[in-house]
């Protein structure tokens, strides 16, 4: 089964504060809260209505190395959203990257982000460049994201994908830097949209090459999966 076409709705990242976090990355990117309670607050993305930053409440974590991290578009404004991110809570981070022309931090929860110049490749964007993700098999990743998703193939950089506005981040498949260890923390949600099956989405993920994660965490109202890459991610019934 091939072209589902399920909606990329967001990214989701595990907070133990996910109102600290949030307003971090709210201060840091210049996003708005769209909702908030108690386990945690969605954060909207300029320009696109669909698409969100959504930091939850988990009290479990890998540590760093994790599979995904966030590159900060910040153009000619790079020392200043450094120095604004500094101020709100920030660390430097020296990860071996050398001398290079981007600046890595991290945030108030640990979380590894690279600040970035300018580039070309980032200019239809906005906050966030790109969304490097590790995955085990990177052909076989981006093929099931292509074929599960509403995001399309960007036109120049192999093996990433864009919303299908074709602004917004890039989200890039990408060699592991070490072996898988535990749950991500960071991790994409899919929703099924209005219409459409669960069960029939849910049995269309499979045949592309899902598979069900065995997880304690008990009964939840969304399906926990893992992709050909080997990262978690979740599908989120239609709305109402």
């Amino acid at each position: 089964m091939t072209g589902l076409g399920l909606h990329l709705e967001c990214l989701v990242v595990d907070a133990y504060d996910p109102d600290r976090l949030s307003r971090f990355w709210s201060h840091v990117l210049e996003l708005p809260v769209v909702e908030s309670s108690p386990g945690g607050t969605r954060l909207g993305y300029p320009g696109l209505p669909d698409f969100f930053v959504d930091v939850v409440r988990s009290p479990d974590r890998a540590a760093r190395p994790h599979r995904i991290h966030l590159d900060v578009y910040a153009g000619s404004r790079r020392d200043e959203v450094v120095e604004r991110a500094l101020a709100a809570g920030a660390t430097h981070l020296d990860i071996g990257q050398r001398d290079v022309p981007w600046v890595v931090l991290a945030d108030p929860e640990d979380y590894a982000f690279c600040v970035m110049p300018e580039r070309e490749v980032y200019r239809d964007t906005g906050p966030i460049g790109g969304l490097p993700l590790d995955a085990d098999d990177i052909p076989a990743a981006t093929e099931f994201w292509l074929a599960a998703s509403d995001w399309v193939a960007d036109d120049h950089q192999p093996h990433t994908l864009r919303h299908p506005s074709r602004t917004g981040p890039m989200l890039a498949f990408t060699e592991p830097v070490e072996p898988k260890r535990g749950k991500n923390p960071l991790h994409l949600d899919l929703r099924v949209p209005a219409g459409v099956d669960h069960e029939d989405a849910l049995a269309g993920l499979l045949d592309l090459g899902a598979r069900r994660l065995d997880h304690d965490w008990g009964e939840l109202p969304w399906t926990v999966l893992v992709d050909p890459g080997n990262n978690e991610f979740c599908l989120l019934p239609p709305l109402g």
